[in-house]
């Protein structure tokens, strides 16, 4: 018996999902260069692209999972290039708003084939069983960690299941 727990299933999880999302989240960098982004850049254009009546950058940062002062600098680079505006909230001006561009819009077809496409390629020998049995589980996972995770995880379901901050994570 050894008393690291190095031969239980679990030991390795942890690390595994760390180094799969890393991984992932390079690949699908590479594959979204040739459009002018990133994937810090594509979640904060799906997130946008689920409200047409835009979301304050504070309600955005919070969907995101960053601070305020972060999504600044990446918002002021998406509105440099062109994919999304700011524009003051009527009856609070300090209150900026962010909205798609109609740039952004074709592009999210563009960024939704890149990941199904890698998705594609990822899972390829992998069954649907396979993968609801994964899912099932990193939701369980998820809603443990969440309340652990304070205010930047975001909120729980009415059921108690983590919420879904992407809208079409891809």
């Amino acid at each position: 018996m050894t008393t690291t727990g190095t031969d239980e299933p679990s030991y390795r999880l942890g690390f595994d999902l760390a180094e799969v999302s890393r991984l992932w989240r390079h690949a699908l960098d590479a594959r979204l260069k040739p459009l002018g982004l990133s994937t810090a850049r594509w979640v904060a254009l799906v997130n946008l692209s689920a409200h047409p009546e835009g979301l304050t950058q504070n309600a955005l940062a919070f969907r995101v999972g960053i601070k305020g002062s972060t999504l600044v600098r990446q918002l002021d680079q998406l509105e440099a290039d062109g994919w999304v505006e700011r524009r003051a909230q009527p009856g609070d001006r300090r209150v900026k708003r962010v909205f798609l561009t109609p740039k952004a819009r074709p592009a999210l077809v563009s960024i939704a084939a890149v990941g199904r496409s890698l998705r594609r390629e990822l899972l390829r020998d992998s069954s649907d069983a396979e993968i609801r049995a994964c899912v099932r589980l990193l939701g369980r996972v998820k809603a443990r960690l969440q309340p652990l995770a304070g205010p930047l995880a975001g909120p729980l379901a009415a059921d108690g299941r983590a919420s879904p901050r992407l809208v079409a994570a891809e």
